[in-house]
């Protein structure tokens, strides 16, 4: 895995930058976590994960789910501390028994706007999501907590959706040091959820700065049916677009 000149700067910066005493966010640390998660300005990620859906409370599980999201980052031309991860996300449902994907719908977002601001020692967190059919909004939320594990840094949120019966999801985000580790190797997440109604989901990613270098399964669905998701959202351009005047580009048939 090559990587550009300034990632490394910041990779260095992060080693020898401790959190501050109160478990909070300094500017290393997020542009850490900006650089981790949506690639930093630099380039465009894709987090491949996969998962098991159960029913509650007897934790059987209905469904495997195999999928991505991918984005990439840009910074607010006026505010030095915010940015935005221009992303899409698609998920496939897979027979927990014959390994193939089910008839149903995935869950798939045409565009999600996520924006970070660092105000003092907190990430305030807001996201825009539109599922092809419904625009939703989320925050503003300051759910972010950071913590040095020796040279691993642990980024955790927390996110409580109030829609319907509501939900909850909880991700944890891992970087390693730099070093001999492949790029799936160092950057890793997992994920868990309660509802919409009686449901757990939980999930593990890692990321890839490719789409061609993720399994085989989920490119050929969305080369195939989904072509959309090849590659994030352009700029805010393409998602006020879509925002304003949707139609699907997924075949579901």
């Amino acid at each position: 895995m090559t990587y550009s000149r300034g990632f490394i700067l910041i990779a260095l910066l992060i080693w020898v930058v401790p959190a501050s005493a109160s478990g909070g966010f300094t500017n290393e640390l997020f542009e850490a976590w900006l650089s981790m998660r949506a690639g930093g300005g630099k380039t465009s990620v894709y987090w491949y994960s996969e998962g098991l859906i159960r029913s509650f409370p007897d934790g059987k599980v209905t469904a495997k789910m195999e999928g991505f999201d991918t984005a990439h980052l840009i910074p607010d031309p006026e505010d030095p501390n915010t940015f935005y991860q221009l992303s899409r996300k698609i998920f496939l449902f897979v027979d927990p028994d014959t390994g193939k994907i089910l008839d149903r719908d995935p869950i798939a977002y045409p565009y999600q706007l996520k924006t970070y601001t660092l105000d003092g020692e907190h990430i305030v967190y807001t996201v825009e999501s539109h599922n092809g059919r419904i625009n939703y909004t989320l925050g503003p939320m300051r759910n972010y907590s950071v913590k040095m594990i020796g040279d691993v840094i642990w980024f955790n949120y927390a996110v409580f959706i109030p829609r319907g019966v509501g939900k909850f999801e909880n991700s944890d985000f891992f970087v390693q040091p730099e070093g001999s580790m492949t790029e799936e190797e160092r950057y890793q997440q997992s994920w868990v959820s309660y509802g919409p109604g009686p449901t757990t989901s939980s999930a593990v990613a890692w990321r890839y700065t490719e789409f061609d270098a993720m399994p085989e399964r989920i490119k050929t669905f969305v080369r195939e049916r989904a072509p959309l998701w090849l590659i994030p959202p352009r700029d805010r351009v393409e998602i006020a677009q879509i925002r304003k005047n949707f139609s699907s580009t997924l075949q579901t048939e």
